[in-house]
């Protein structure tokens, strides 16, 4: 079992996120130590990592709950979480290609510069 900061730690969030990841249901209410600290499991880790990368991706909270309903709801809801992640995976590449454009443009803007011109 992991404390809360050595979670933290490992997932590169910060400990009032694993406490906000609570509130909105997104985790399962951590086991309690003794001295009522926090004690999370290694697969409460690995969702954690999950958890950041949807964020990472763009996918609200919201997104996030839903899927994580899902998955406690058994198999029979396997479609709807592929979905979900399709979608989520479908807006990524679309971020990405507006990236590259954007990344295009700059380099554009860059060689203008190299050669001399003011604009």
């Amino acid at each position: 079992m992991l404390t809360i900061g050595e979670v933290a730690k490992k997932v590169g969030i910060t400990i009032g996120a694993i406490r906000f990841y609570e509130r909105k249901g997104l985790l399962t209410p951590a086991a309690r130590s003794e001295q009522n600290n926090r004690l999370y499991s290694e697969d409460d880790l690995n969702w954690l990592v999950f958890i950041k990368c949807l964020r990472e991706t763009g996918m609200s909270v919201e997104d996030i709950k839903t899927y994580y309903d899902k998955v406690n709801e058994g198999t029979s809801t396997l479609p709807e979480r592929t979905k979900l992640i399709q979608d989520q995976r479908q807006k990524l590449l679309e971020d990405i290609e507006q990236k590259k454009a954007q990344l295009v443009h700059l380099d554009h803007k860059l060689e203008r510069y190299y050669r001399g011109e003011n604009y």
